[in-house]
């Protein structure tokens, strides 16, 4: 019988425990800030508790610092995998693991806005688009409530670093932290991208560069001549992160978030091997997907009908947060799980066309 130590010795629980935090700070930022604010002022709490609260707040401010170390997370853990995936490998897997589960979210809300608000279904010039995730080069309207600005960022992402394996690029560190600098520079000197006018505008110019911080991160820990690189490398890019921020989004000038998530990861990537694994924090990671893909949008809707069981000694918001809990493990485990199935289908079947074409008067040939 495999042990659960053997089944989970490779998982890299630090970032579990980032998504973690990744998928609460953007819960709290969207649904319970309003109460944060409150708890932080209310002069009937004890002092800590309203300490407590005010320390809080720039963590779940708009959900940002989530989606920093969300950001940070991505690209520690997809330089990693990049180190033993060849890039077709590498693409099918980030394809299977984020379009069917989005794809499905897209369509349910235009399927319920549409049944329950009677908002009109999205043309096919719109919703193509936004079920490619290439909306942000149309200017089409967001989806989910605005959530998958982010996940664009990860397609472009993806491919910049499929890029870079297949170029050999990430196989030599130096070069490839180098490349993650001068790829930063020409974000932060280029045109504003994305372009179209919208709440994601210059998304990825502005926040881009965490992708690479957290490849750095992962270089510097695994190669250690390119450690002062690095460093570098990482304070160079959070610099221009402050300076884009005061340049193209001055609503958000005057947190210090940015610093903050910094901060978060770089202390759980410092206790990263004090981490253990347990199933708490397995299924919450395994859910922080299906979580930030609902949460925004479904709300409401959630809302409509535990109102209808009037519950008066659980609050209201922590009824709508159970329930989407449970609504949102129900898709990972039906969903979210087939998608990644097909995926390793997909993948198999390339494998083996790959074999087959392979013809042995192909085989190079050897002295006997």
């Amino acid at each position: 019988m495999t042990s659960t130590y053997e089944k989970t010795k490779d998982r890299i629980v630090f970032l579990d425990c980032m998504r973690i935090f990744a998928f609460i700070s953007v819960l709290v930022g969207h649904k319970f800030y309003d109460q944060l604010e409150f708890a932080s002022q209310n002069q009937k709490l004890h002092i800590t508790i309203r300490y407590l609260a005010e320390v809080l707040l720039p963590l779940c401010l708009g959900g940002a610092a989530g989606v920093i170390v969300f950001f940070l997370t991505s690209g520690y853990i997809i330089t990693h995998v990049l180190q033993k995936e060849i890039t077709t490998e590498f693409i099918v897997k980030r394809v299977f693991r984020i379009y069917p589960l989005y794809i499905f979210a897209v369509i349910t809300e235009a399927l319920l806005a549409r049944i329950i608000d009677g908002v009109e279904l999205p043309s096919i010039s719109i919703l193509i688009p936004r079920l490619l995730l290439i909306g942000d080069f149309f200017g089409t309207p967001l989806a989910l409530a605005g959530v998958e600005w982010t996940l664009r960022v990860e397609i472009c992402f993806y491919a910049y670093m499929a890029l870079m394996r297949y170029f050999s690029i990430l196989q030599k560190p130096t070069i490839a932290v180098s490349v993650f600098l001068i790829t930063a520079m020409i974000m932060f000197f280029a045109p504003q991208f994305p372009s179209a006018p919208g709440f994601s505008r210059g998304y990825l110019s502005t926040y881009g560069v965490f992708l690479f911080i957290g490849a750095c991160f992962y270089i510097y820990e695994n190669n250690t001549k390119a450690r002062n690189l690095c460093v570098f490398a990482i304070l160079s890019m959070l610099a221009l992160f402050f300076f884009t921020i005061s340049k193209s989004h001055q609503t958000w000038m005057n947190s210090n978030y940015g610093i903050f998530a910094m901060a978060i990861f770089v202390a759980g990537w410092v206790l990263r091997g004090r981490m253990q694994y347990g199933p708490i924090i397995g299924v919450a990671s395994n859910l922080t997907y299906a979580v930030y893909l609902f949460h925004n949008w479904m709300w409401g809707y959630i809302q409509i009908v535990v109102s209808k069981a009037e519950i008066a000694f659980v609050p209201l918001s922590m009824q709508i947060f159970v329930v989407l809990l449970v609504m949102c493990y129900l898709v990972h485990i039906s969903i979210e799980r087939y998608g990644l199935e097909i995926g390793k289908r997909t993948l198999g079947l390339i494998r083996t066309k790959k074999t087959y074409d392979f013809k042995p008067s192909q085989a190079p040939q050897t002295n006997r």
